[in-house]
């Protein structure tokens, strides 16, 4: 088990001094590694952008994502598949940039929200090979998800779920590195995330259920390898989720927690401070926007709800990698490392990326770094070099 330090000094500034707004401007640079936006288009709008104004915001990435998506019609309808597919998935980037510049309640929010999507179905059409649309059948309805694959040969490969976000915004958190290491990706919108809130699929606290759904669905396919099934959560709400999922479905074989978290009664009140300062503005901001959604997708906006989001890591019986920000305030090192201790075999491993390494909220301004350290992990705990 790896040392675990102490939190530094959260980074400098990128380009605004509002924390939440520079974070969300970094993230859109950083997925440019995975064509998600254009260095120089990000700068072009966040210049069109003034210091705390919202609607300044919306405008600049409003005009952006119109540009991109024209581009990528106009490549469509010429035969140029690459450059539509590119332009396509730059406008999903753009497109819910425009998300925090609304309330949750805020109609133009949904809009937004579906938006986005059809923008990534285009982008998934486009795909080689094509990103697969799929329902997860769950209690009556459906989980709206992605599965992406390296090719398709139909071959039985691991493969990774993640599901703490909108599936459009989880594509770039383990889609690509996992197809070029060989992996199949589920991005799946679990209760309460993306627009299931809307449709009557609420967060719940047992995320073990929908997990249960998950994992029965891709056991039914051909290409999935059954014994080779891991899970991803990036936040304090997806680090619980899959916490959680692990200890009580033990077909999960390996668990990567970005952070770990087995207790949210301690943390929740921890995460607006934390993550977004400034959420609680009585004035309009991006971060107080985004303030309003957050809760929704991890279950924050009820205290009896919080109070059942528990589990023992005792339970978990799979190998654990937990991934920790060196600047992570301390009740979540504590919790890394108290679970660490439990979890059945000590089967778990810790890492706390240092200021070198990056410092910014779950290593978005290093996602290659993320991306090694966890598939290289997968790769030894699932034997990916023998099979």
């Amino acid at each position: 088990m790896t040392a675990i330090q102490e939190p530094t000094a959260k980074p400098k500034p990128l380009y605004f001094q509002d924390p939440f707004t520079d974070l969300m401007f970094l993230l859109t640079l950083c997925k440019h590694a995975f064509e998600g936006s254009e260095i120089a288009e990000c700068y072009s709008a966040a210049a069109q952008i003034q210091e705390g104004d919202v609607r300044s915001s919306r405008d600049a990435w409003s005009t952006l994502a119109e540009k991109v998506e024209a581009l990528a019609i106009s490549a469509e309808a010429k035969g140029h598949r690459v450059s539509a597919r590119q332009s396509y998935l730059r406008a999903v980037t753009y497109c819910r940039n425009i998300l925090w510049s609304f309330r949750a309640s805020d109609p133009a929010y949904r809009a937004t929200l579906e938006k986005s999507r059809a923008l990534f179905k285009r982008f998934a059409r486009l795909s080689e090979p094509p990103i697969e649309v799929v329902e997860i059948p769950y209690e009556g309805t459906v989980l709206p998800a992605y599965f992406l694959r390296p090719d398709a040969s139909g071959k039985k490969r691991p493969t990774v779920i993640i599901g703490d976000n909108a599936s459009e915004e989880l594509y770039y958190w383990v889609g690509p590195p996992a197809m070029e290491r060989g992996y199949n990706a589920l991005l799946v919108d679990l209760p309460g995330v993306g627009l299931n809130s809307f449709n009557g699929l609420p967060f719940r606290f047992d995320t073990e259920v929908p997990v249960k759904a998950v994992i029965d669905y891709l056991c039914a396919r051909s290409d999935v390898d059954s014994s080779r099934i891991a899970i991803y959560g990036g936040g304090e709400g997806g680090g619980y989720m899959v916490t959680r999922a692990a200890a009580y479905d033990h077909r999960i074989a390996a668990c990567v927690a970005d952070p770990l978290v087995f207790d949210m009664e301690p943390i929740a009140p921890l995460i607006i401070e934390h993550v977004l300062p400034g959420s609680d503005s009585v004035k309009e901001t991006l971060a107080s926007n985004a303030g309003t959604v957050m809760p929704i997708i991890w279950g924050l906006s009820n205290p009896e709800t919080i109070k059942k989001m528990k589990v023992d890591p005792h339970e978990i019986t799979c190998p654990v990698l937990a991934l920790n920000d060196s600047h992570d305030y301390p009740e979540l090192l504590q919790q890394a490392r108290a679970a660490a201790a439990t979890i059945a075999n000590k089967n778990a491993v810790i890492r706390v990326f240092t200021p070198e390494d990056g410092g910014n909220y779950r290593q978005v301004d290093n996602f290659g770094l993320k991306h090694r350290t966890m598939f290289d992990w997968l790769d030894d705990v699932l034997n990916m070099s023998t099979k």
